[in-house]
């Protein structure tokens, strides 16, 4: 029980690891929303995902150590969560895994604030550019097309890209 345990830990250290290169690329990848610099933020988008595979290898080893737990202890429940198993082992090693929990939760709650910062200002950076795309543009035309049935269809053109009247 001990070598799953300590299993267990290493996969959590490496978990916690990643998470933390996670919150520096999401850091990052703001820094470059702000300035502009597509190239640098695709760059961190990349490293991002790349480490999100990482995390969901890590993820699966996981899962693989908690379900040996599970068959070591003889639990028929295969949904053993990391809180549920420090309720069933001793100290040292509750301690140990509720550490090593919370420090995962800590970062992985820094990511989610951090990304929902991204969202929003890539969502603000839109609504910008479709705002200047509307004041270049003039307003959509009146192009509907008769078919020959009868009914009527939208045209394909939707705006002027530069004001032809002038």
């Amino acid at each position: 029980m001990e070598e799953l345990l300590e299993n267990l830990y290493d996969t959590l250290d490496k978990m916690t690891a990643v998470y933390k290169e996670i919150l520096q690329a999401a850091e990052e990848k703001q820094r470059h929303i702000i300035s502009g610099d597509i190239e640098k933020l695709e760059s961190a988008i990349f490293r991002e995902r790349n480490l999100a595979e990482s995390i969901v290898l890590l993820e699966e080893k996981r899962r693989y150590v908690m379900e040996s737990i599970t068959r070591k202890i003889g639990w028929c429940d295969t949904l053993l969560s990391l809180q549920k198993l420090e309720e069933h082992i001793q100290d040292p090693f509750r301690s140990k895994l509720e550490m090593k929990r919370e420090t995962i939760l800590e970062v992985a709650l820094k990511v989610q604030e951090v990304n929902n910062v991204n969202t929003s200002l890539t969502r603000y950076s839109l609504e910008y550019v479709n705002s200047l795309i509307k004041s270049l543009c003039s307003e959509p035309l009146d192009n509907t097309i008769y078919q020959q049935t009868g009914k009527v269809r939208e045209g394909d053109l939707k705006r002027i890209v530069f004001e032809t009247s002038a």
